[in-house]
């Protein structure tokens, strides 16, 4: 039934290849279906008359917006955050919005309270201090 001669590289290439495959298994999962409501040009002009929001540009493929984005979700589940619209929007394809808001890279969360930009951080993954970072909104 089973081949019961192993030799020792066998064994050497499979205990390789399983230590190969459970580091695979620990690494961070990349951002490419990133679940933050995506940014729409009509939402976010909707936004930003009512003044308050917070627009996040992330990249397919971050493993910092990975980590960032489930910090954010979890962020808004305080119920004093439940009011807050969060825009995600990819900062590879949408140029233009990177020019508008002077984004140059991904991962970077910009708050607006009023109409007015009020706070910028990148590469921000602490849930907690994404919190404070959000409540600068209210």
């Amino acid at each position: 039934m089973f081949n019961t001669n192993i030799t020792r590289t066998n064994l050497k290439q499979l205990a390789f290849t399983a230590t190969l495959l459970l580091g695979l298994a620990a690494q961070p999962v990349l951002a490419t279906n990133l679940s933050l409501p995506s940014y729409s040009a009509a939402q976010l002009a909707e936004v930003e008359q009512n003044g308050s929001f917070v627009l996040v540009a992330t990249k397919p493929g971050c493993p910092v917006c990975a980590r960032q984005v489930p910090a954010i979700k979890a962020a808004l589940m305080d119920p004093a955050l439940q009011d807050l619209t969060v825009l995600q929007y990819n900062q590879l394809t949408e140029k233009a919005l990177n020019q508008r808001f002077n984004v140059t890279g991904q991962s970077t969360i910009i708050v607006f309270r009023q109409g007015k930009e009020v706070s910028r951080s990148r590469g921000m993954t602490d849930e907690m201090a994404i919190k404070a970072e959000l409540a600068k909104a209210l």
